[in-house]
């Protein structure tokens, strides 16, 4: 999984070279207006790629080999790949996982957990009521889709998966703290006021997000909109789990993400 900051640092370390090297290039993007991610104003230039890896930004034009495909850009902005921060793929990319609405539109990293919902510890029946109506998809489809294609409980389970994935753009995620809220508590206690965690519920909360930090997520999504319902007969429109959490837990949450560095 890659982070935002490290796609901004290949940018800058890659935008700022004018020397086309010896070899020939794959690709030539030739003739657009290049915005290189670093905030300065656009520029008319080629862009040489080699190895799937920008080569040389010119102003001059850059040698074409026979060998070499082109891609006339007159009239259009050339620009690094756009980071989606907030999508709701977590469903839909294990059954679509090119992602082709978002990649089609330069998107080549996308979040997913967001907004405290994500399925990474919760079982299918739990992910699928915690999706469904919040995102405004059918619960049916949902359900069939983790059913199918869900084999893991943990995130380490989550990160080999989805790596196995044909995926379009790049993937990184928060734990949703309703899914792991409500893998800890059950769902029906989660979302049910008179009830809060045991201080060894509090603990295993913990050790979960310690262990998605540990593969690699981002840090954990919460939410506190109570308007945004759950799905399903068994707690139909009650609110997310994480709606429920006390100032004190999301503390908690936070005293660990910082110990991390998040």
């Amino acid at each position: 999984m890659c982070s935002t900051s490290h796609r901004r640092e290949f940018l800058v370390a890659n935008t700022d070279t004018e020397r086309s090297g010896d070899a020939d290039f794959d690709v030539v993007v030739t003739g657009g207006t290049v915005f290189d991610g670093t905030g300065a104003p656009g520029r008319r230039a080629d862009v040489g790629i080699r190895d799937g890896m920008i080569a040389a930004i010119s102003e001059s034009p850059l040698h074409v080999s026979p060998g070499t495909r082109v891609i006339e850009a007159q009239g259009r902005w050339v620009t690094p790949g756009f980071v989606d921060t907030h999508t709701h793929y977590d469903v839909e990319m294990l059954v679509s996982p090119g992602l082709l609405e978002s990649v089609r539109h330069g998107v080549t990293t996308i979040l997913v957990g967001n907004c405290s919902i994500s399925g990474v510890y919760s079982g299918t029946v739990d992910v699928a009521d915690l999706f469904s109506r919040v995102e405004a998809l059918p619960r049916d489809a949902v359900l069939a889709a983790l059913e199918a294609e869900k084999t893991w409980s943990d995130p380490a389970g989550w990160r080999r998966a989805v790596e196995q994935l044909p995926l379009g753009p790049n993937v990184a995620s928060f734990l949703g703290h309703s899914d792991v809220r409500a893998s800890v508590m059950g769902l029906g206690r989660s979302t049910d006021p008179a009830h809060s965690p045991s201080r060894a519920e509090l603990k295993e909360i913990d050790r979960r997000i310690t262990a998605a930090l540990d593969e690699g997520f981002l840090g954990v999504s919460t939410m506190t909109n109570p308007w945004d319902k759950m799905d399903g007969d068994r707690y139909r429109s009650r609110t997310l789990p994480s709606t429920h959490a006390s100032w004190k837990e999301f503390r908690r949450v936070s005293r660990l993400l910082r110990r991390r560095d998040r």
